[in-house]
């Protein structure tokens, strides 16, 4: 008898179900910037429902990201007991509280008590989006808990590159990409300062992108597209396919076909 998964990874079973359901958390990372919540806020409400279901490879994920988008060391480590203290504001509070509530679904009184102060903090538009960045999260959990997504050891691995434009001059900052394996994600420096990063998941032989943000302050340097570049031919080197669920990612390979042969959807059919 040939030897098979415990589990089924259902996000490789049905990879149309699971590429909606990125393109979901995408929209709603976009709705969420476009009512002024932060992108700390989504990571501490993903650590929040994350914990309360249990979910591993969710809290590995999404401590990483969470401290990429600015959550503290001391914020991630007493999050369990938010309700007794820690370092969160009265806003931050009526989110967990609100987040708290969509994942356990207590009794009316109970939800009736946080969307009462969910209200004295957030709008409506606020409290919407809220209310899906928990929804969304929920899911995520449940797919990775029934798939048993392995939570891997990591590994610290660098990869740097100068400014790889013929255009450079002596004078001008040198560009550089750098692996961080730490935080599964690749962060390009401008002159030695951090300009941004792209954050991706690692399943079996596969890298997908799943998020890219650039330092407003280095707008119009051409940074993305350097990170862009050498982060996938990274990726390529290391013998790995690329799966793109992060638009920016995304927008960047279908301009550069030279590089379909090793991506998911396009030179590779799932």
């Amino acid at each position: 008898m040939s030897e098979q998964r415990e589990r089924v990874w259902v996000d490789k079973q049905s990879p149309a179900i699971f590429k909606a359901m990125s393109a979901t958390a995408a929209e709603i990372r976009a709705a969420a910037t476009a009512a002024g919540i932060d992108r700390r806020l989504i990571e501490l409400i993903n650590l929040r429902v994350s914990q309360i279901n249990g979910c591993p490879y969710c809290l590995d994920v999404h401590e990483r990201a969470g401290t990429g988008a600015g959550l503290t060391a001391q914020e991630i480590a007493v999050l369990p007991s938010w309700r007794r203290g820690g370092p969160y504001s009265a806003a931050d509070r009526a989110a967990l509280g609100l987040a708290e509530t969509v994942t356990t679904l207590p009794d009316e009184e109970a939800t009736d008590r946080e969307y009462a102060i969910a209200r004295e903090h957030w709008s409506e538009e606020q409290i919407s989006v809220i209310i899906w960045i928990a929804i969304a999260i929920g899911a995520f959990n449940r797919v990775s808990i029934l798939s048993a997504h392995p939570v891997r050891v990591r590994k610290e691995r660098k990869m740097s590159e100068a400014t790889p434009t013929s255009q450079s001059t002596s004078t001008e900052p040198e560009r550089r990409v750098v692996r961080n394996a730490e935080k599964n994600r690749y962060d390009v420096f401008y002159g030695g300062e951090l300009a941004g990063f792209a954050e991706y998941i690692e399943r079996d032989n596969d890298t997908d992108f799943i998020h890219t943000e650039i330092d407003g302050a280095f707008a119009g340097k051409g940074i993305g597209s350097v990170l862009a570049r050498l982060a996938v031919e990274d990726v390529i080197a290391r013998g790995r396919t690329i799966t793109a669920h992060c638009p920016f990612i995304r927008g960047w390979l279908d301009k550069h076909p030279e590089y379909d042969a090793h991506v998911v959807g396009k030179g590779i059919a799932r």
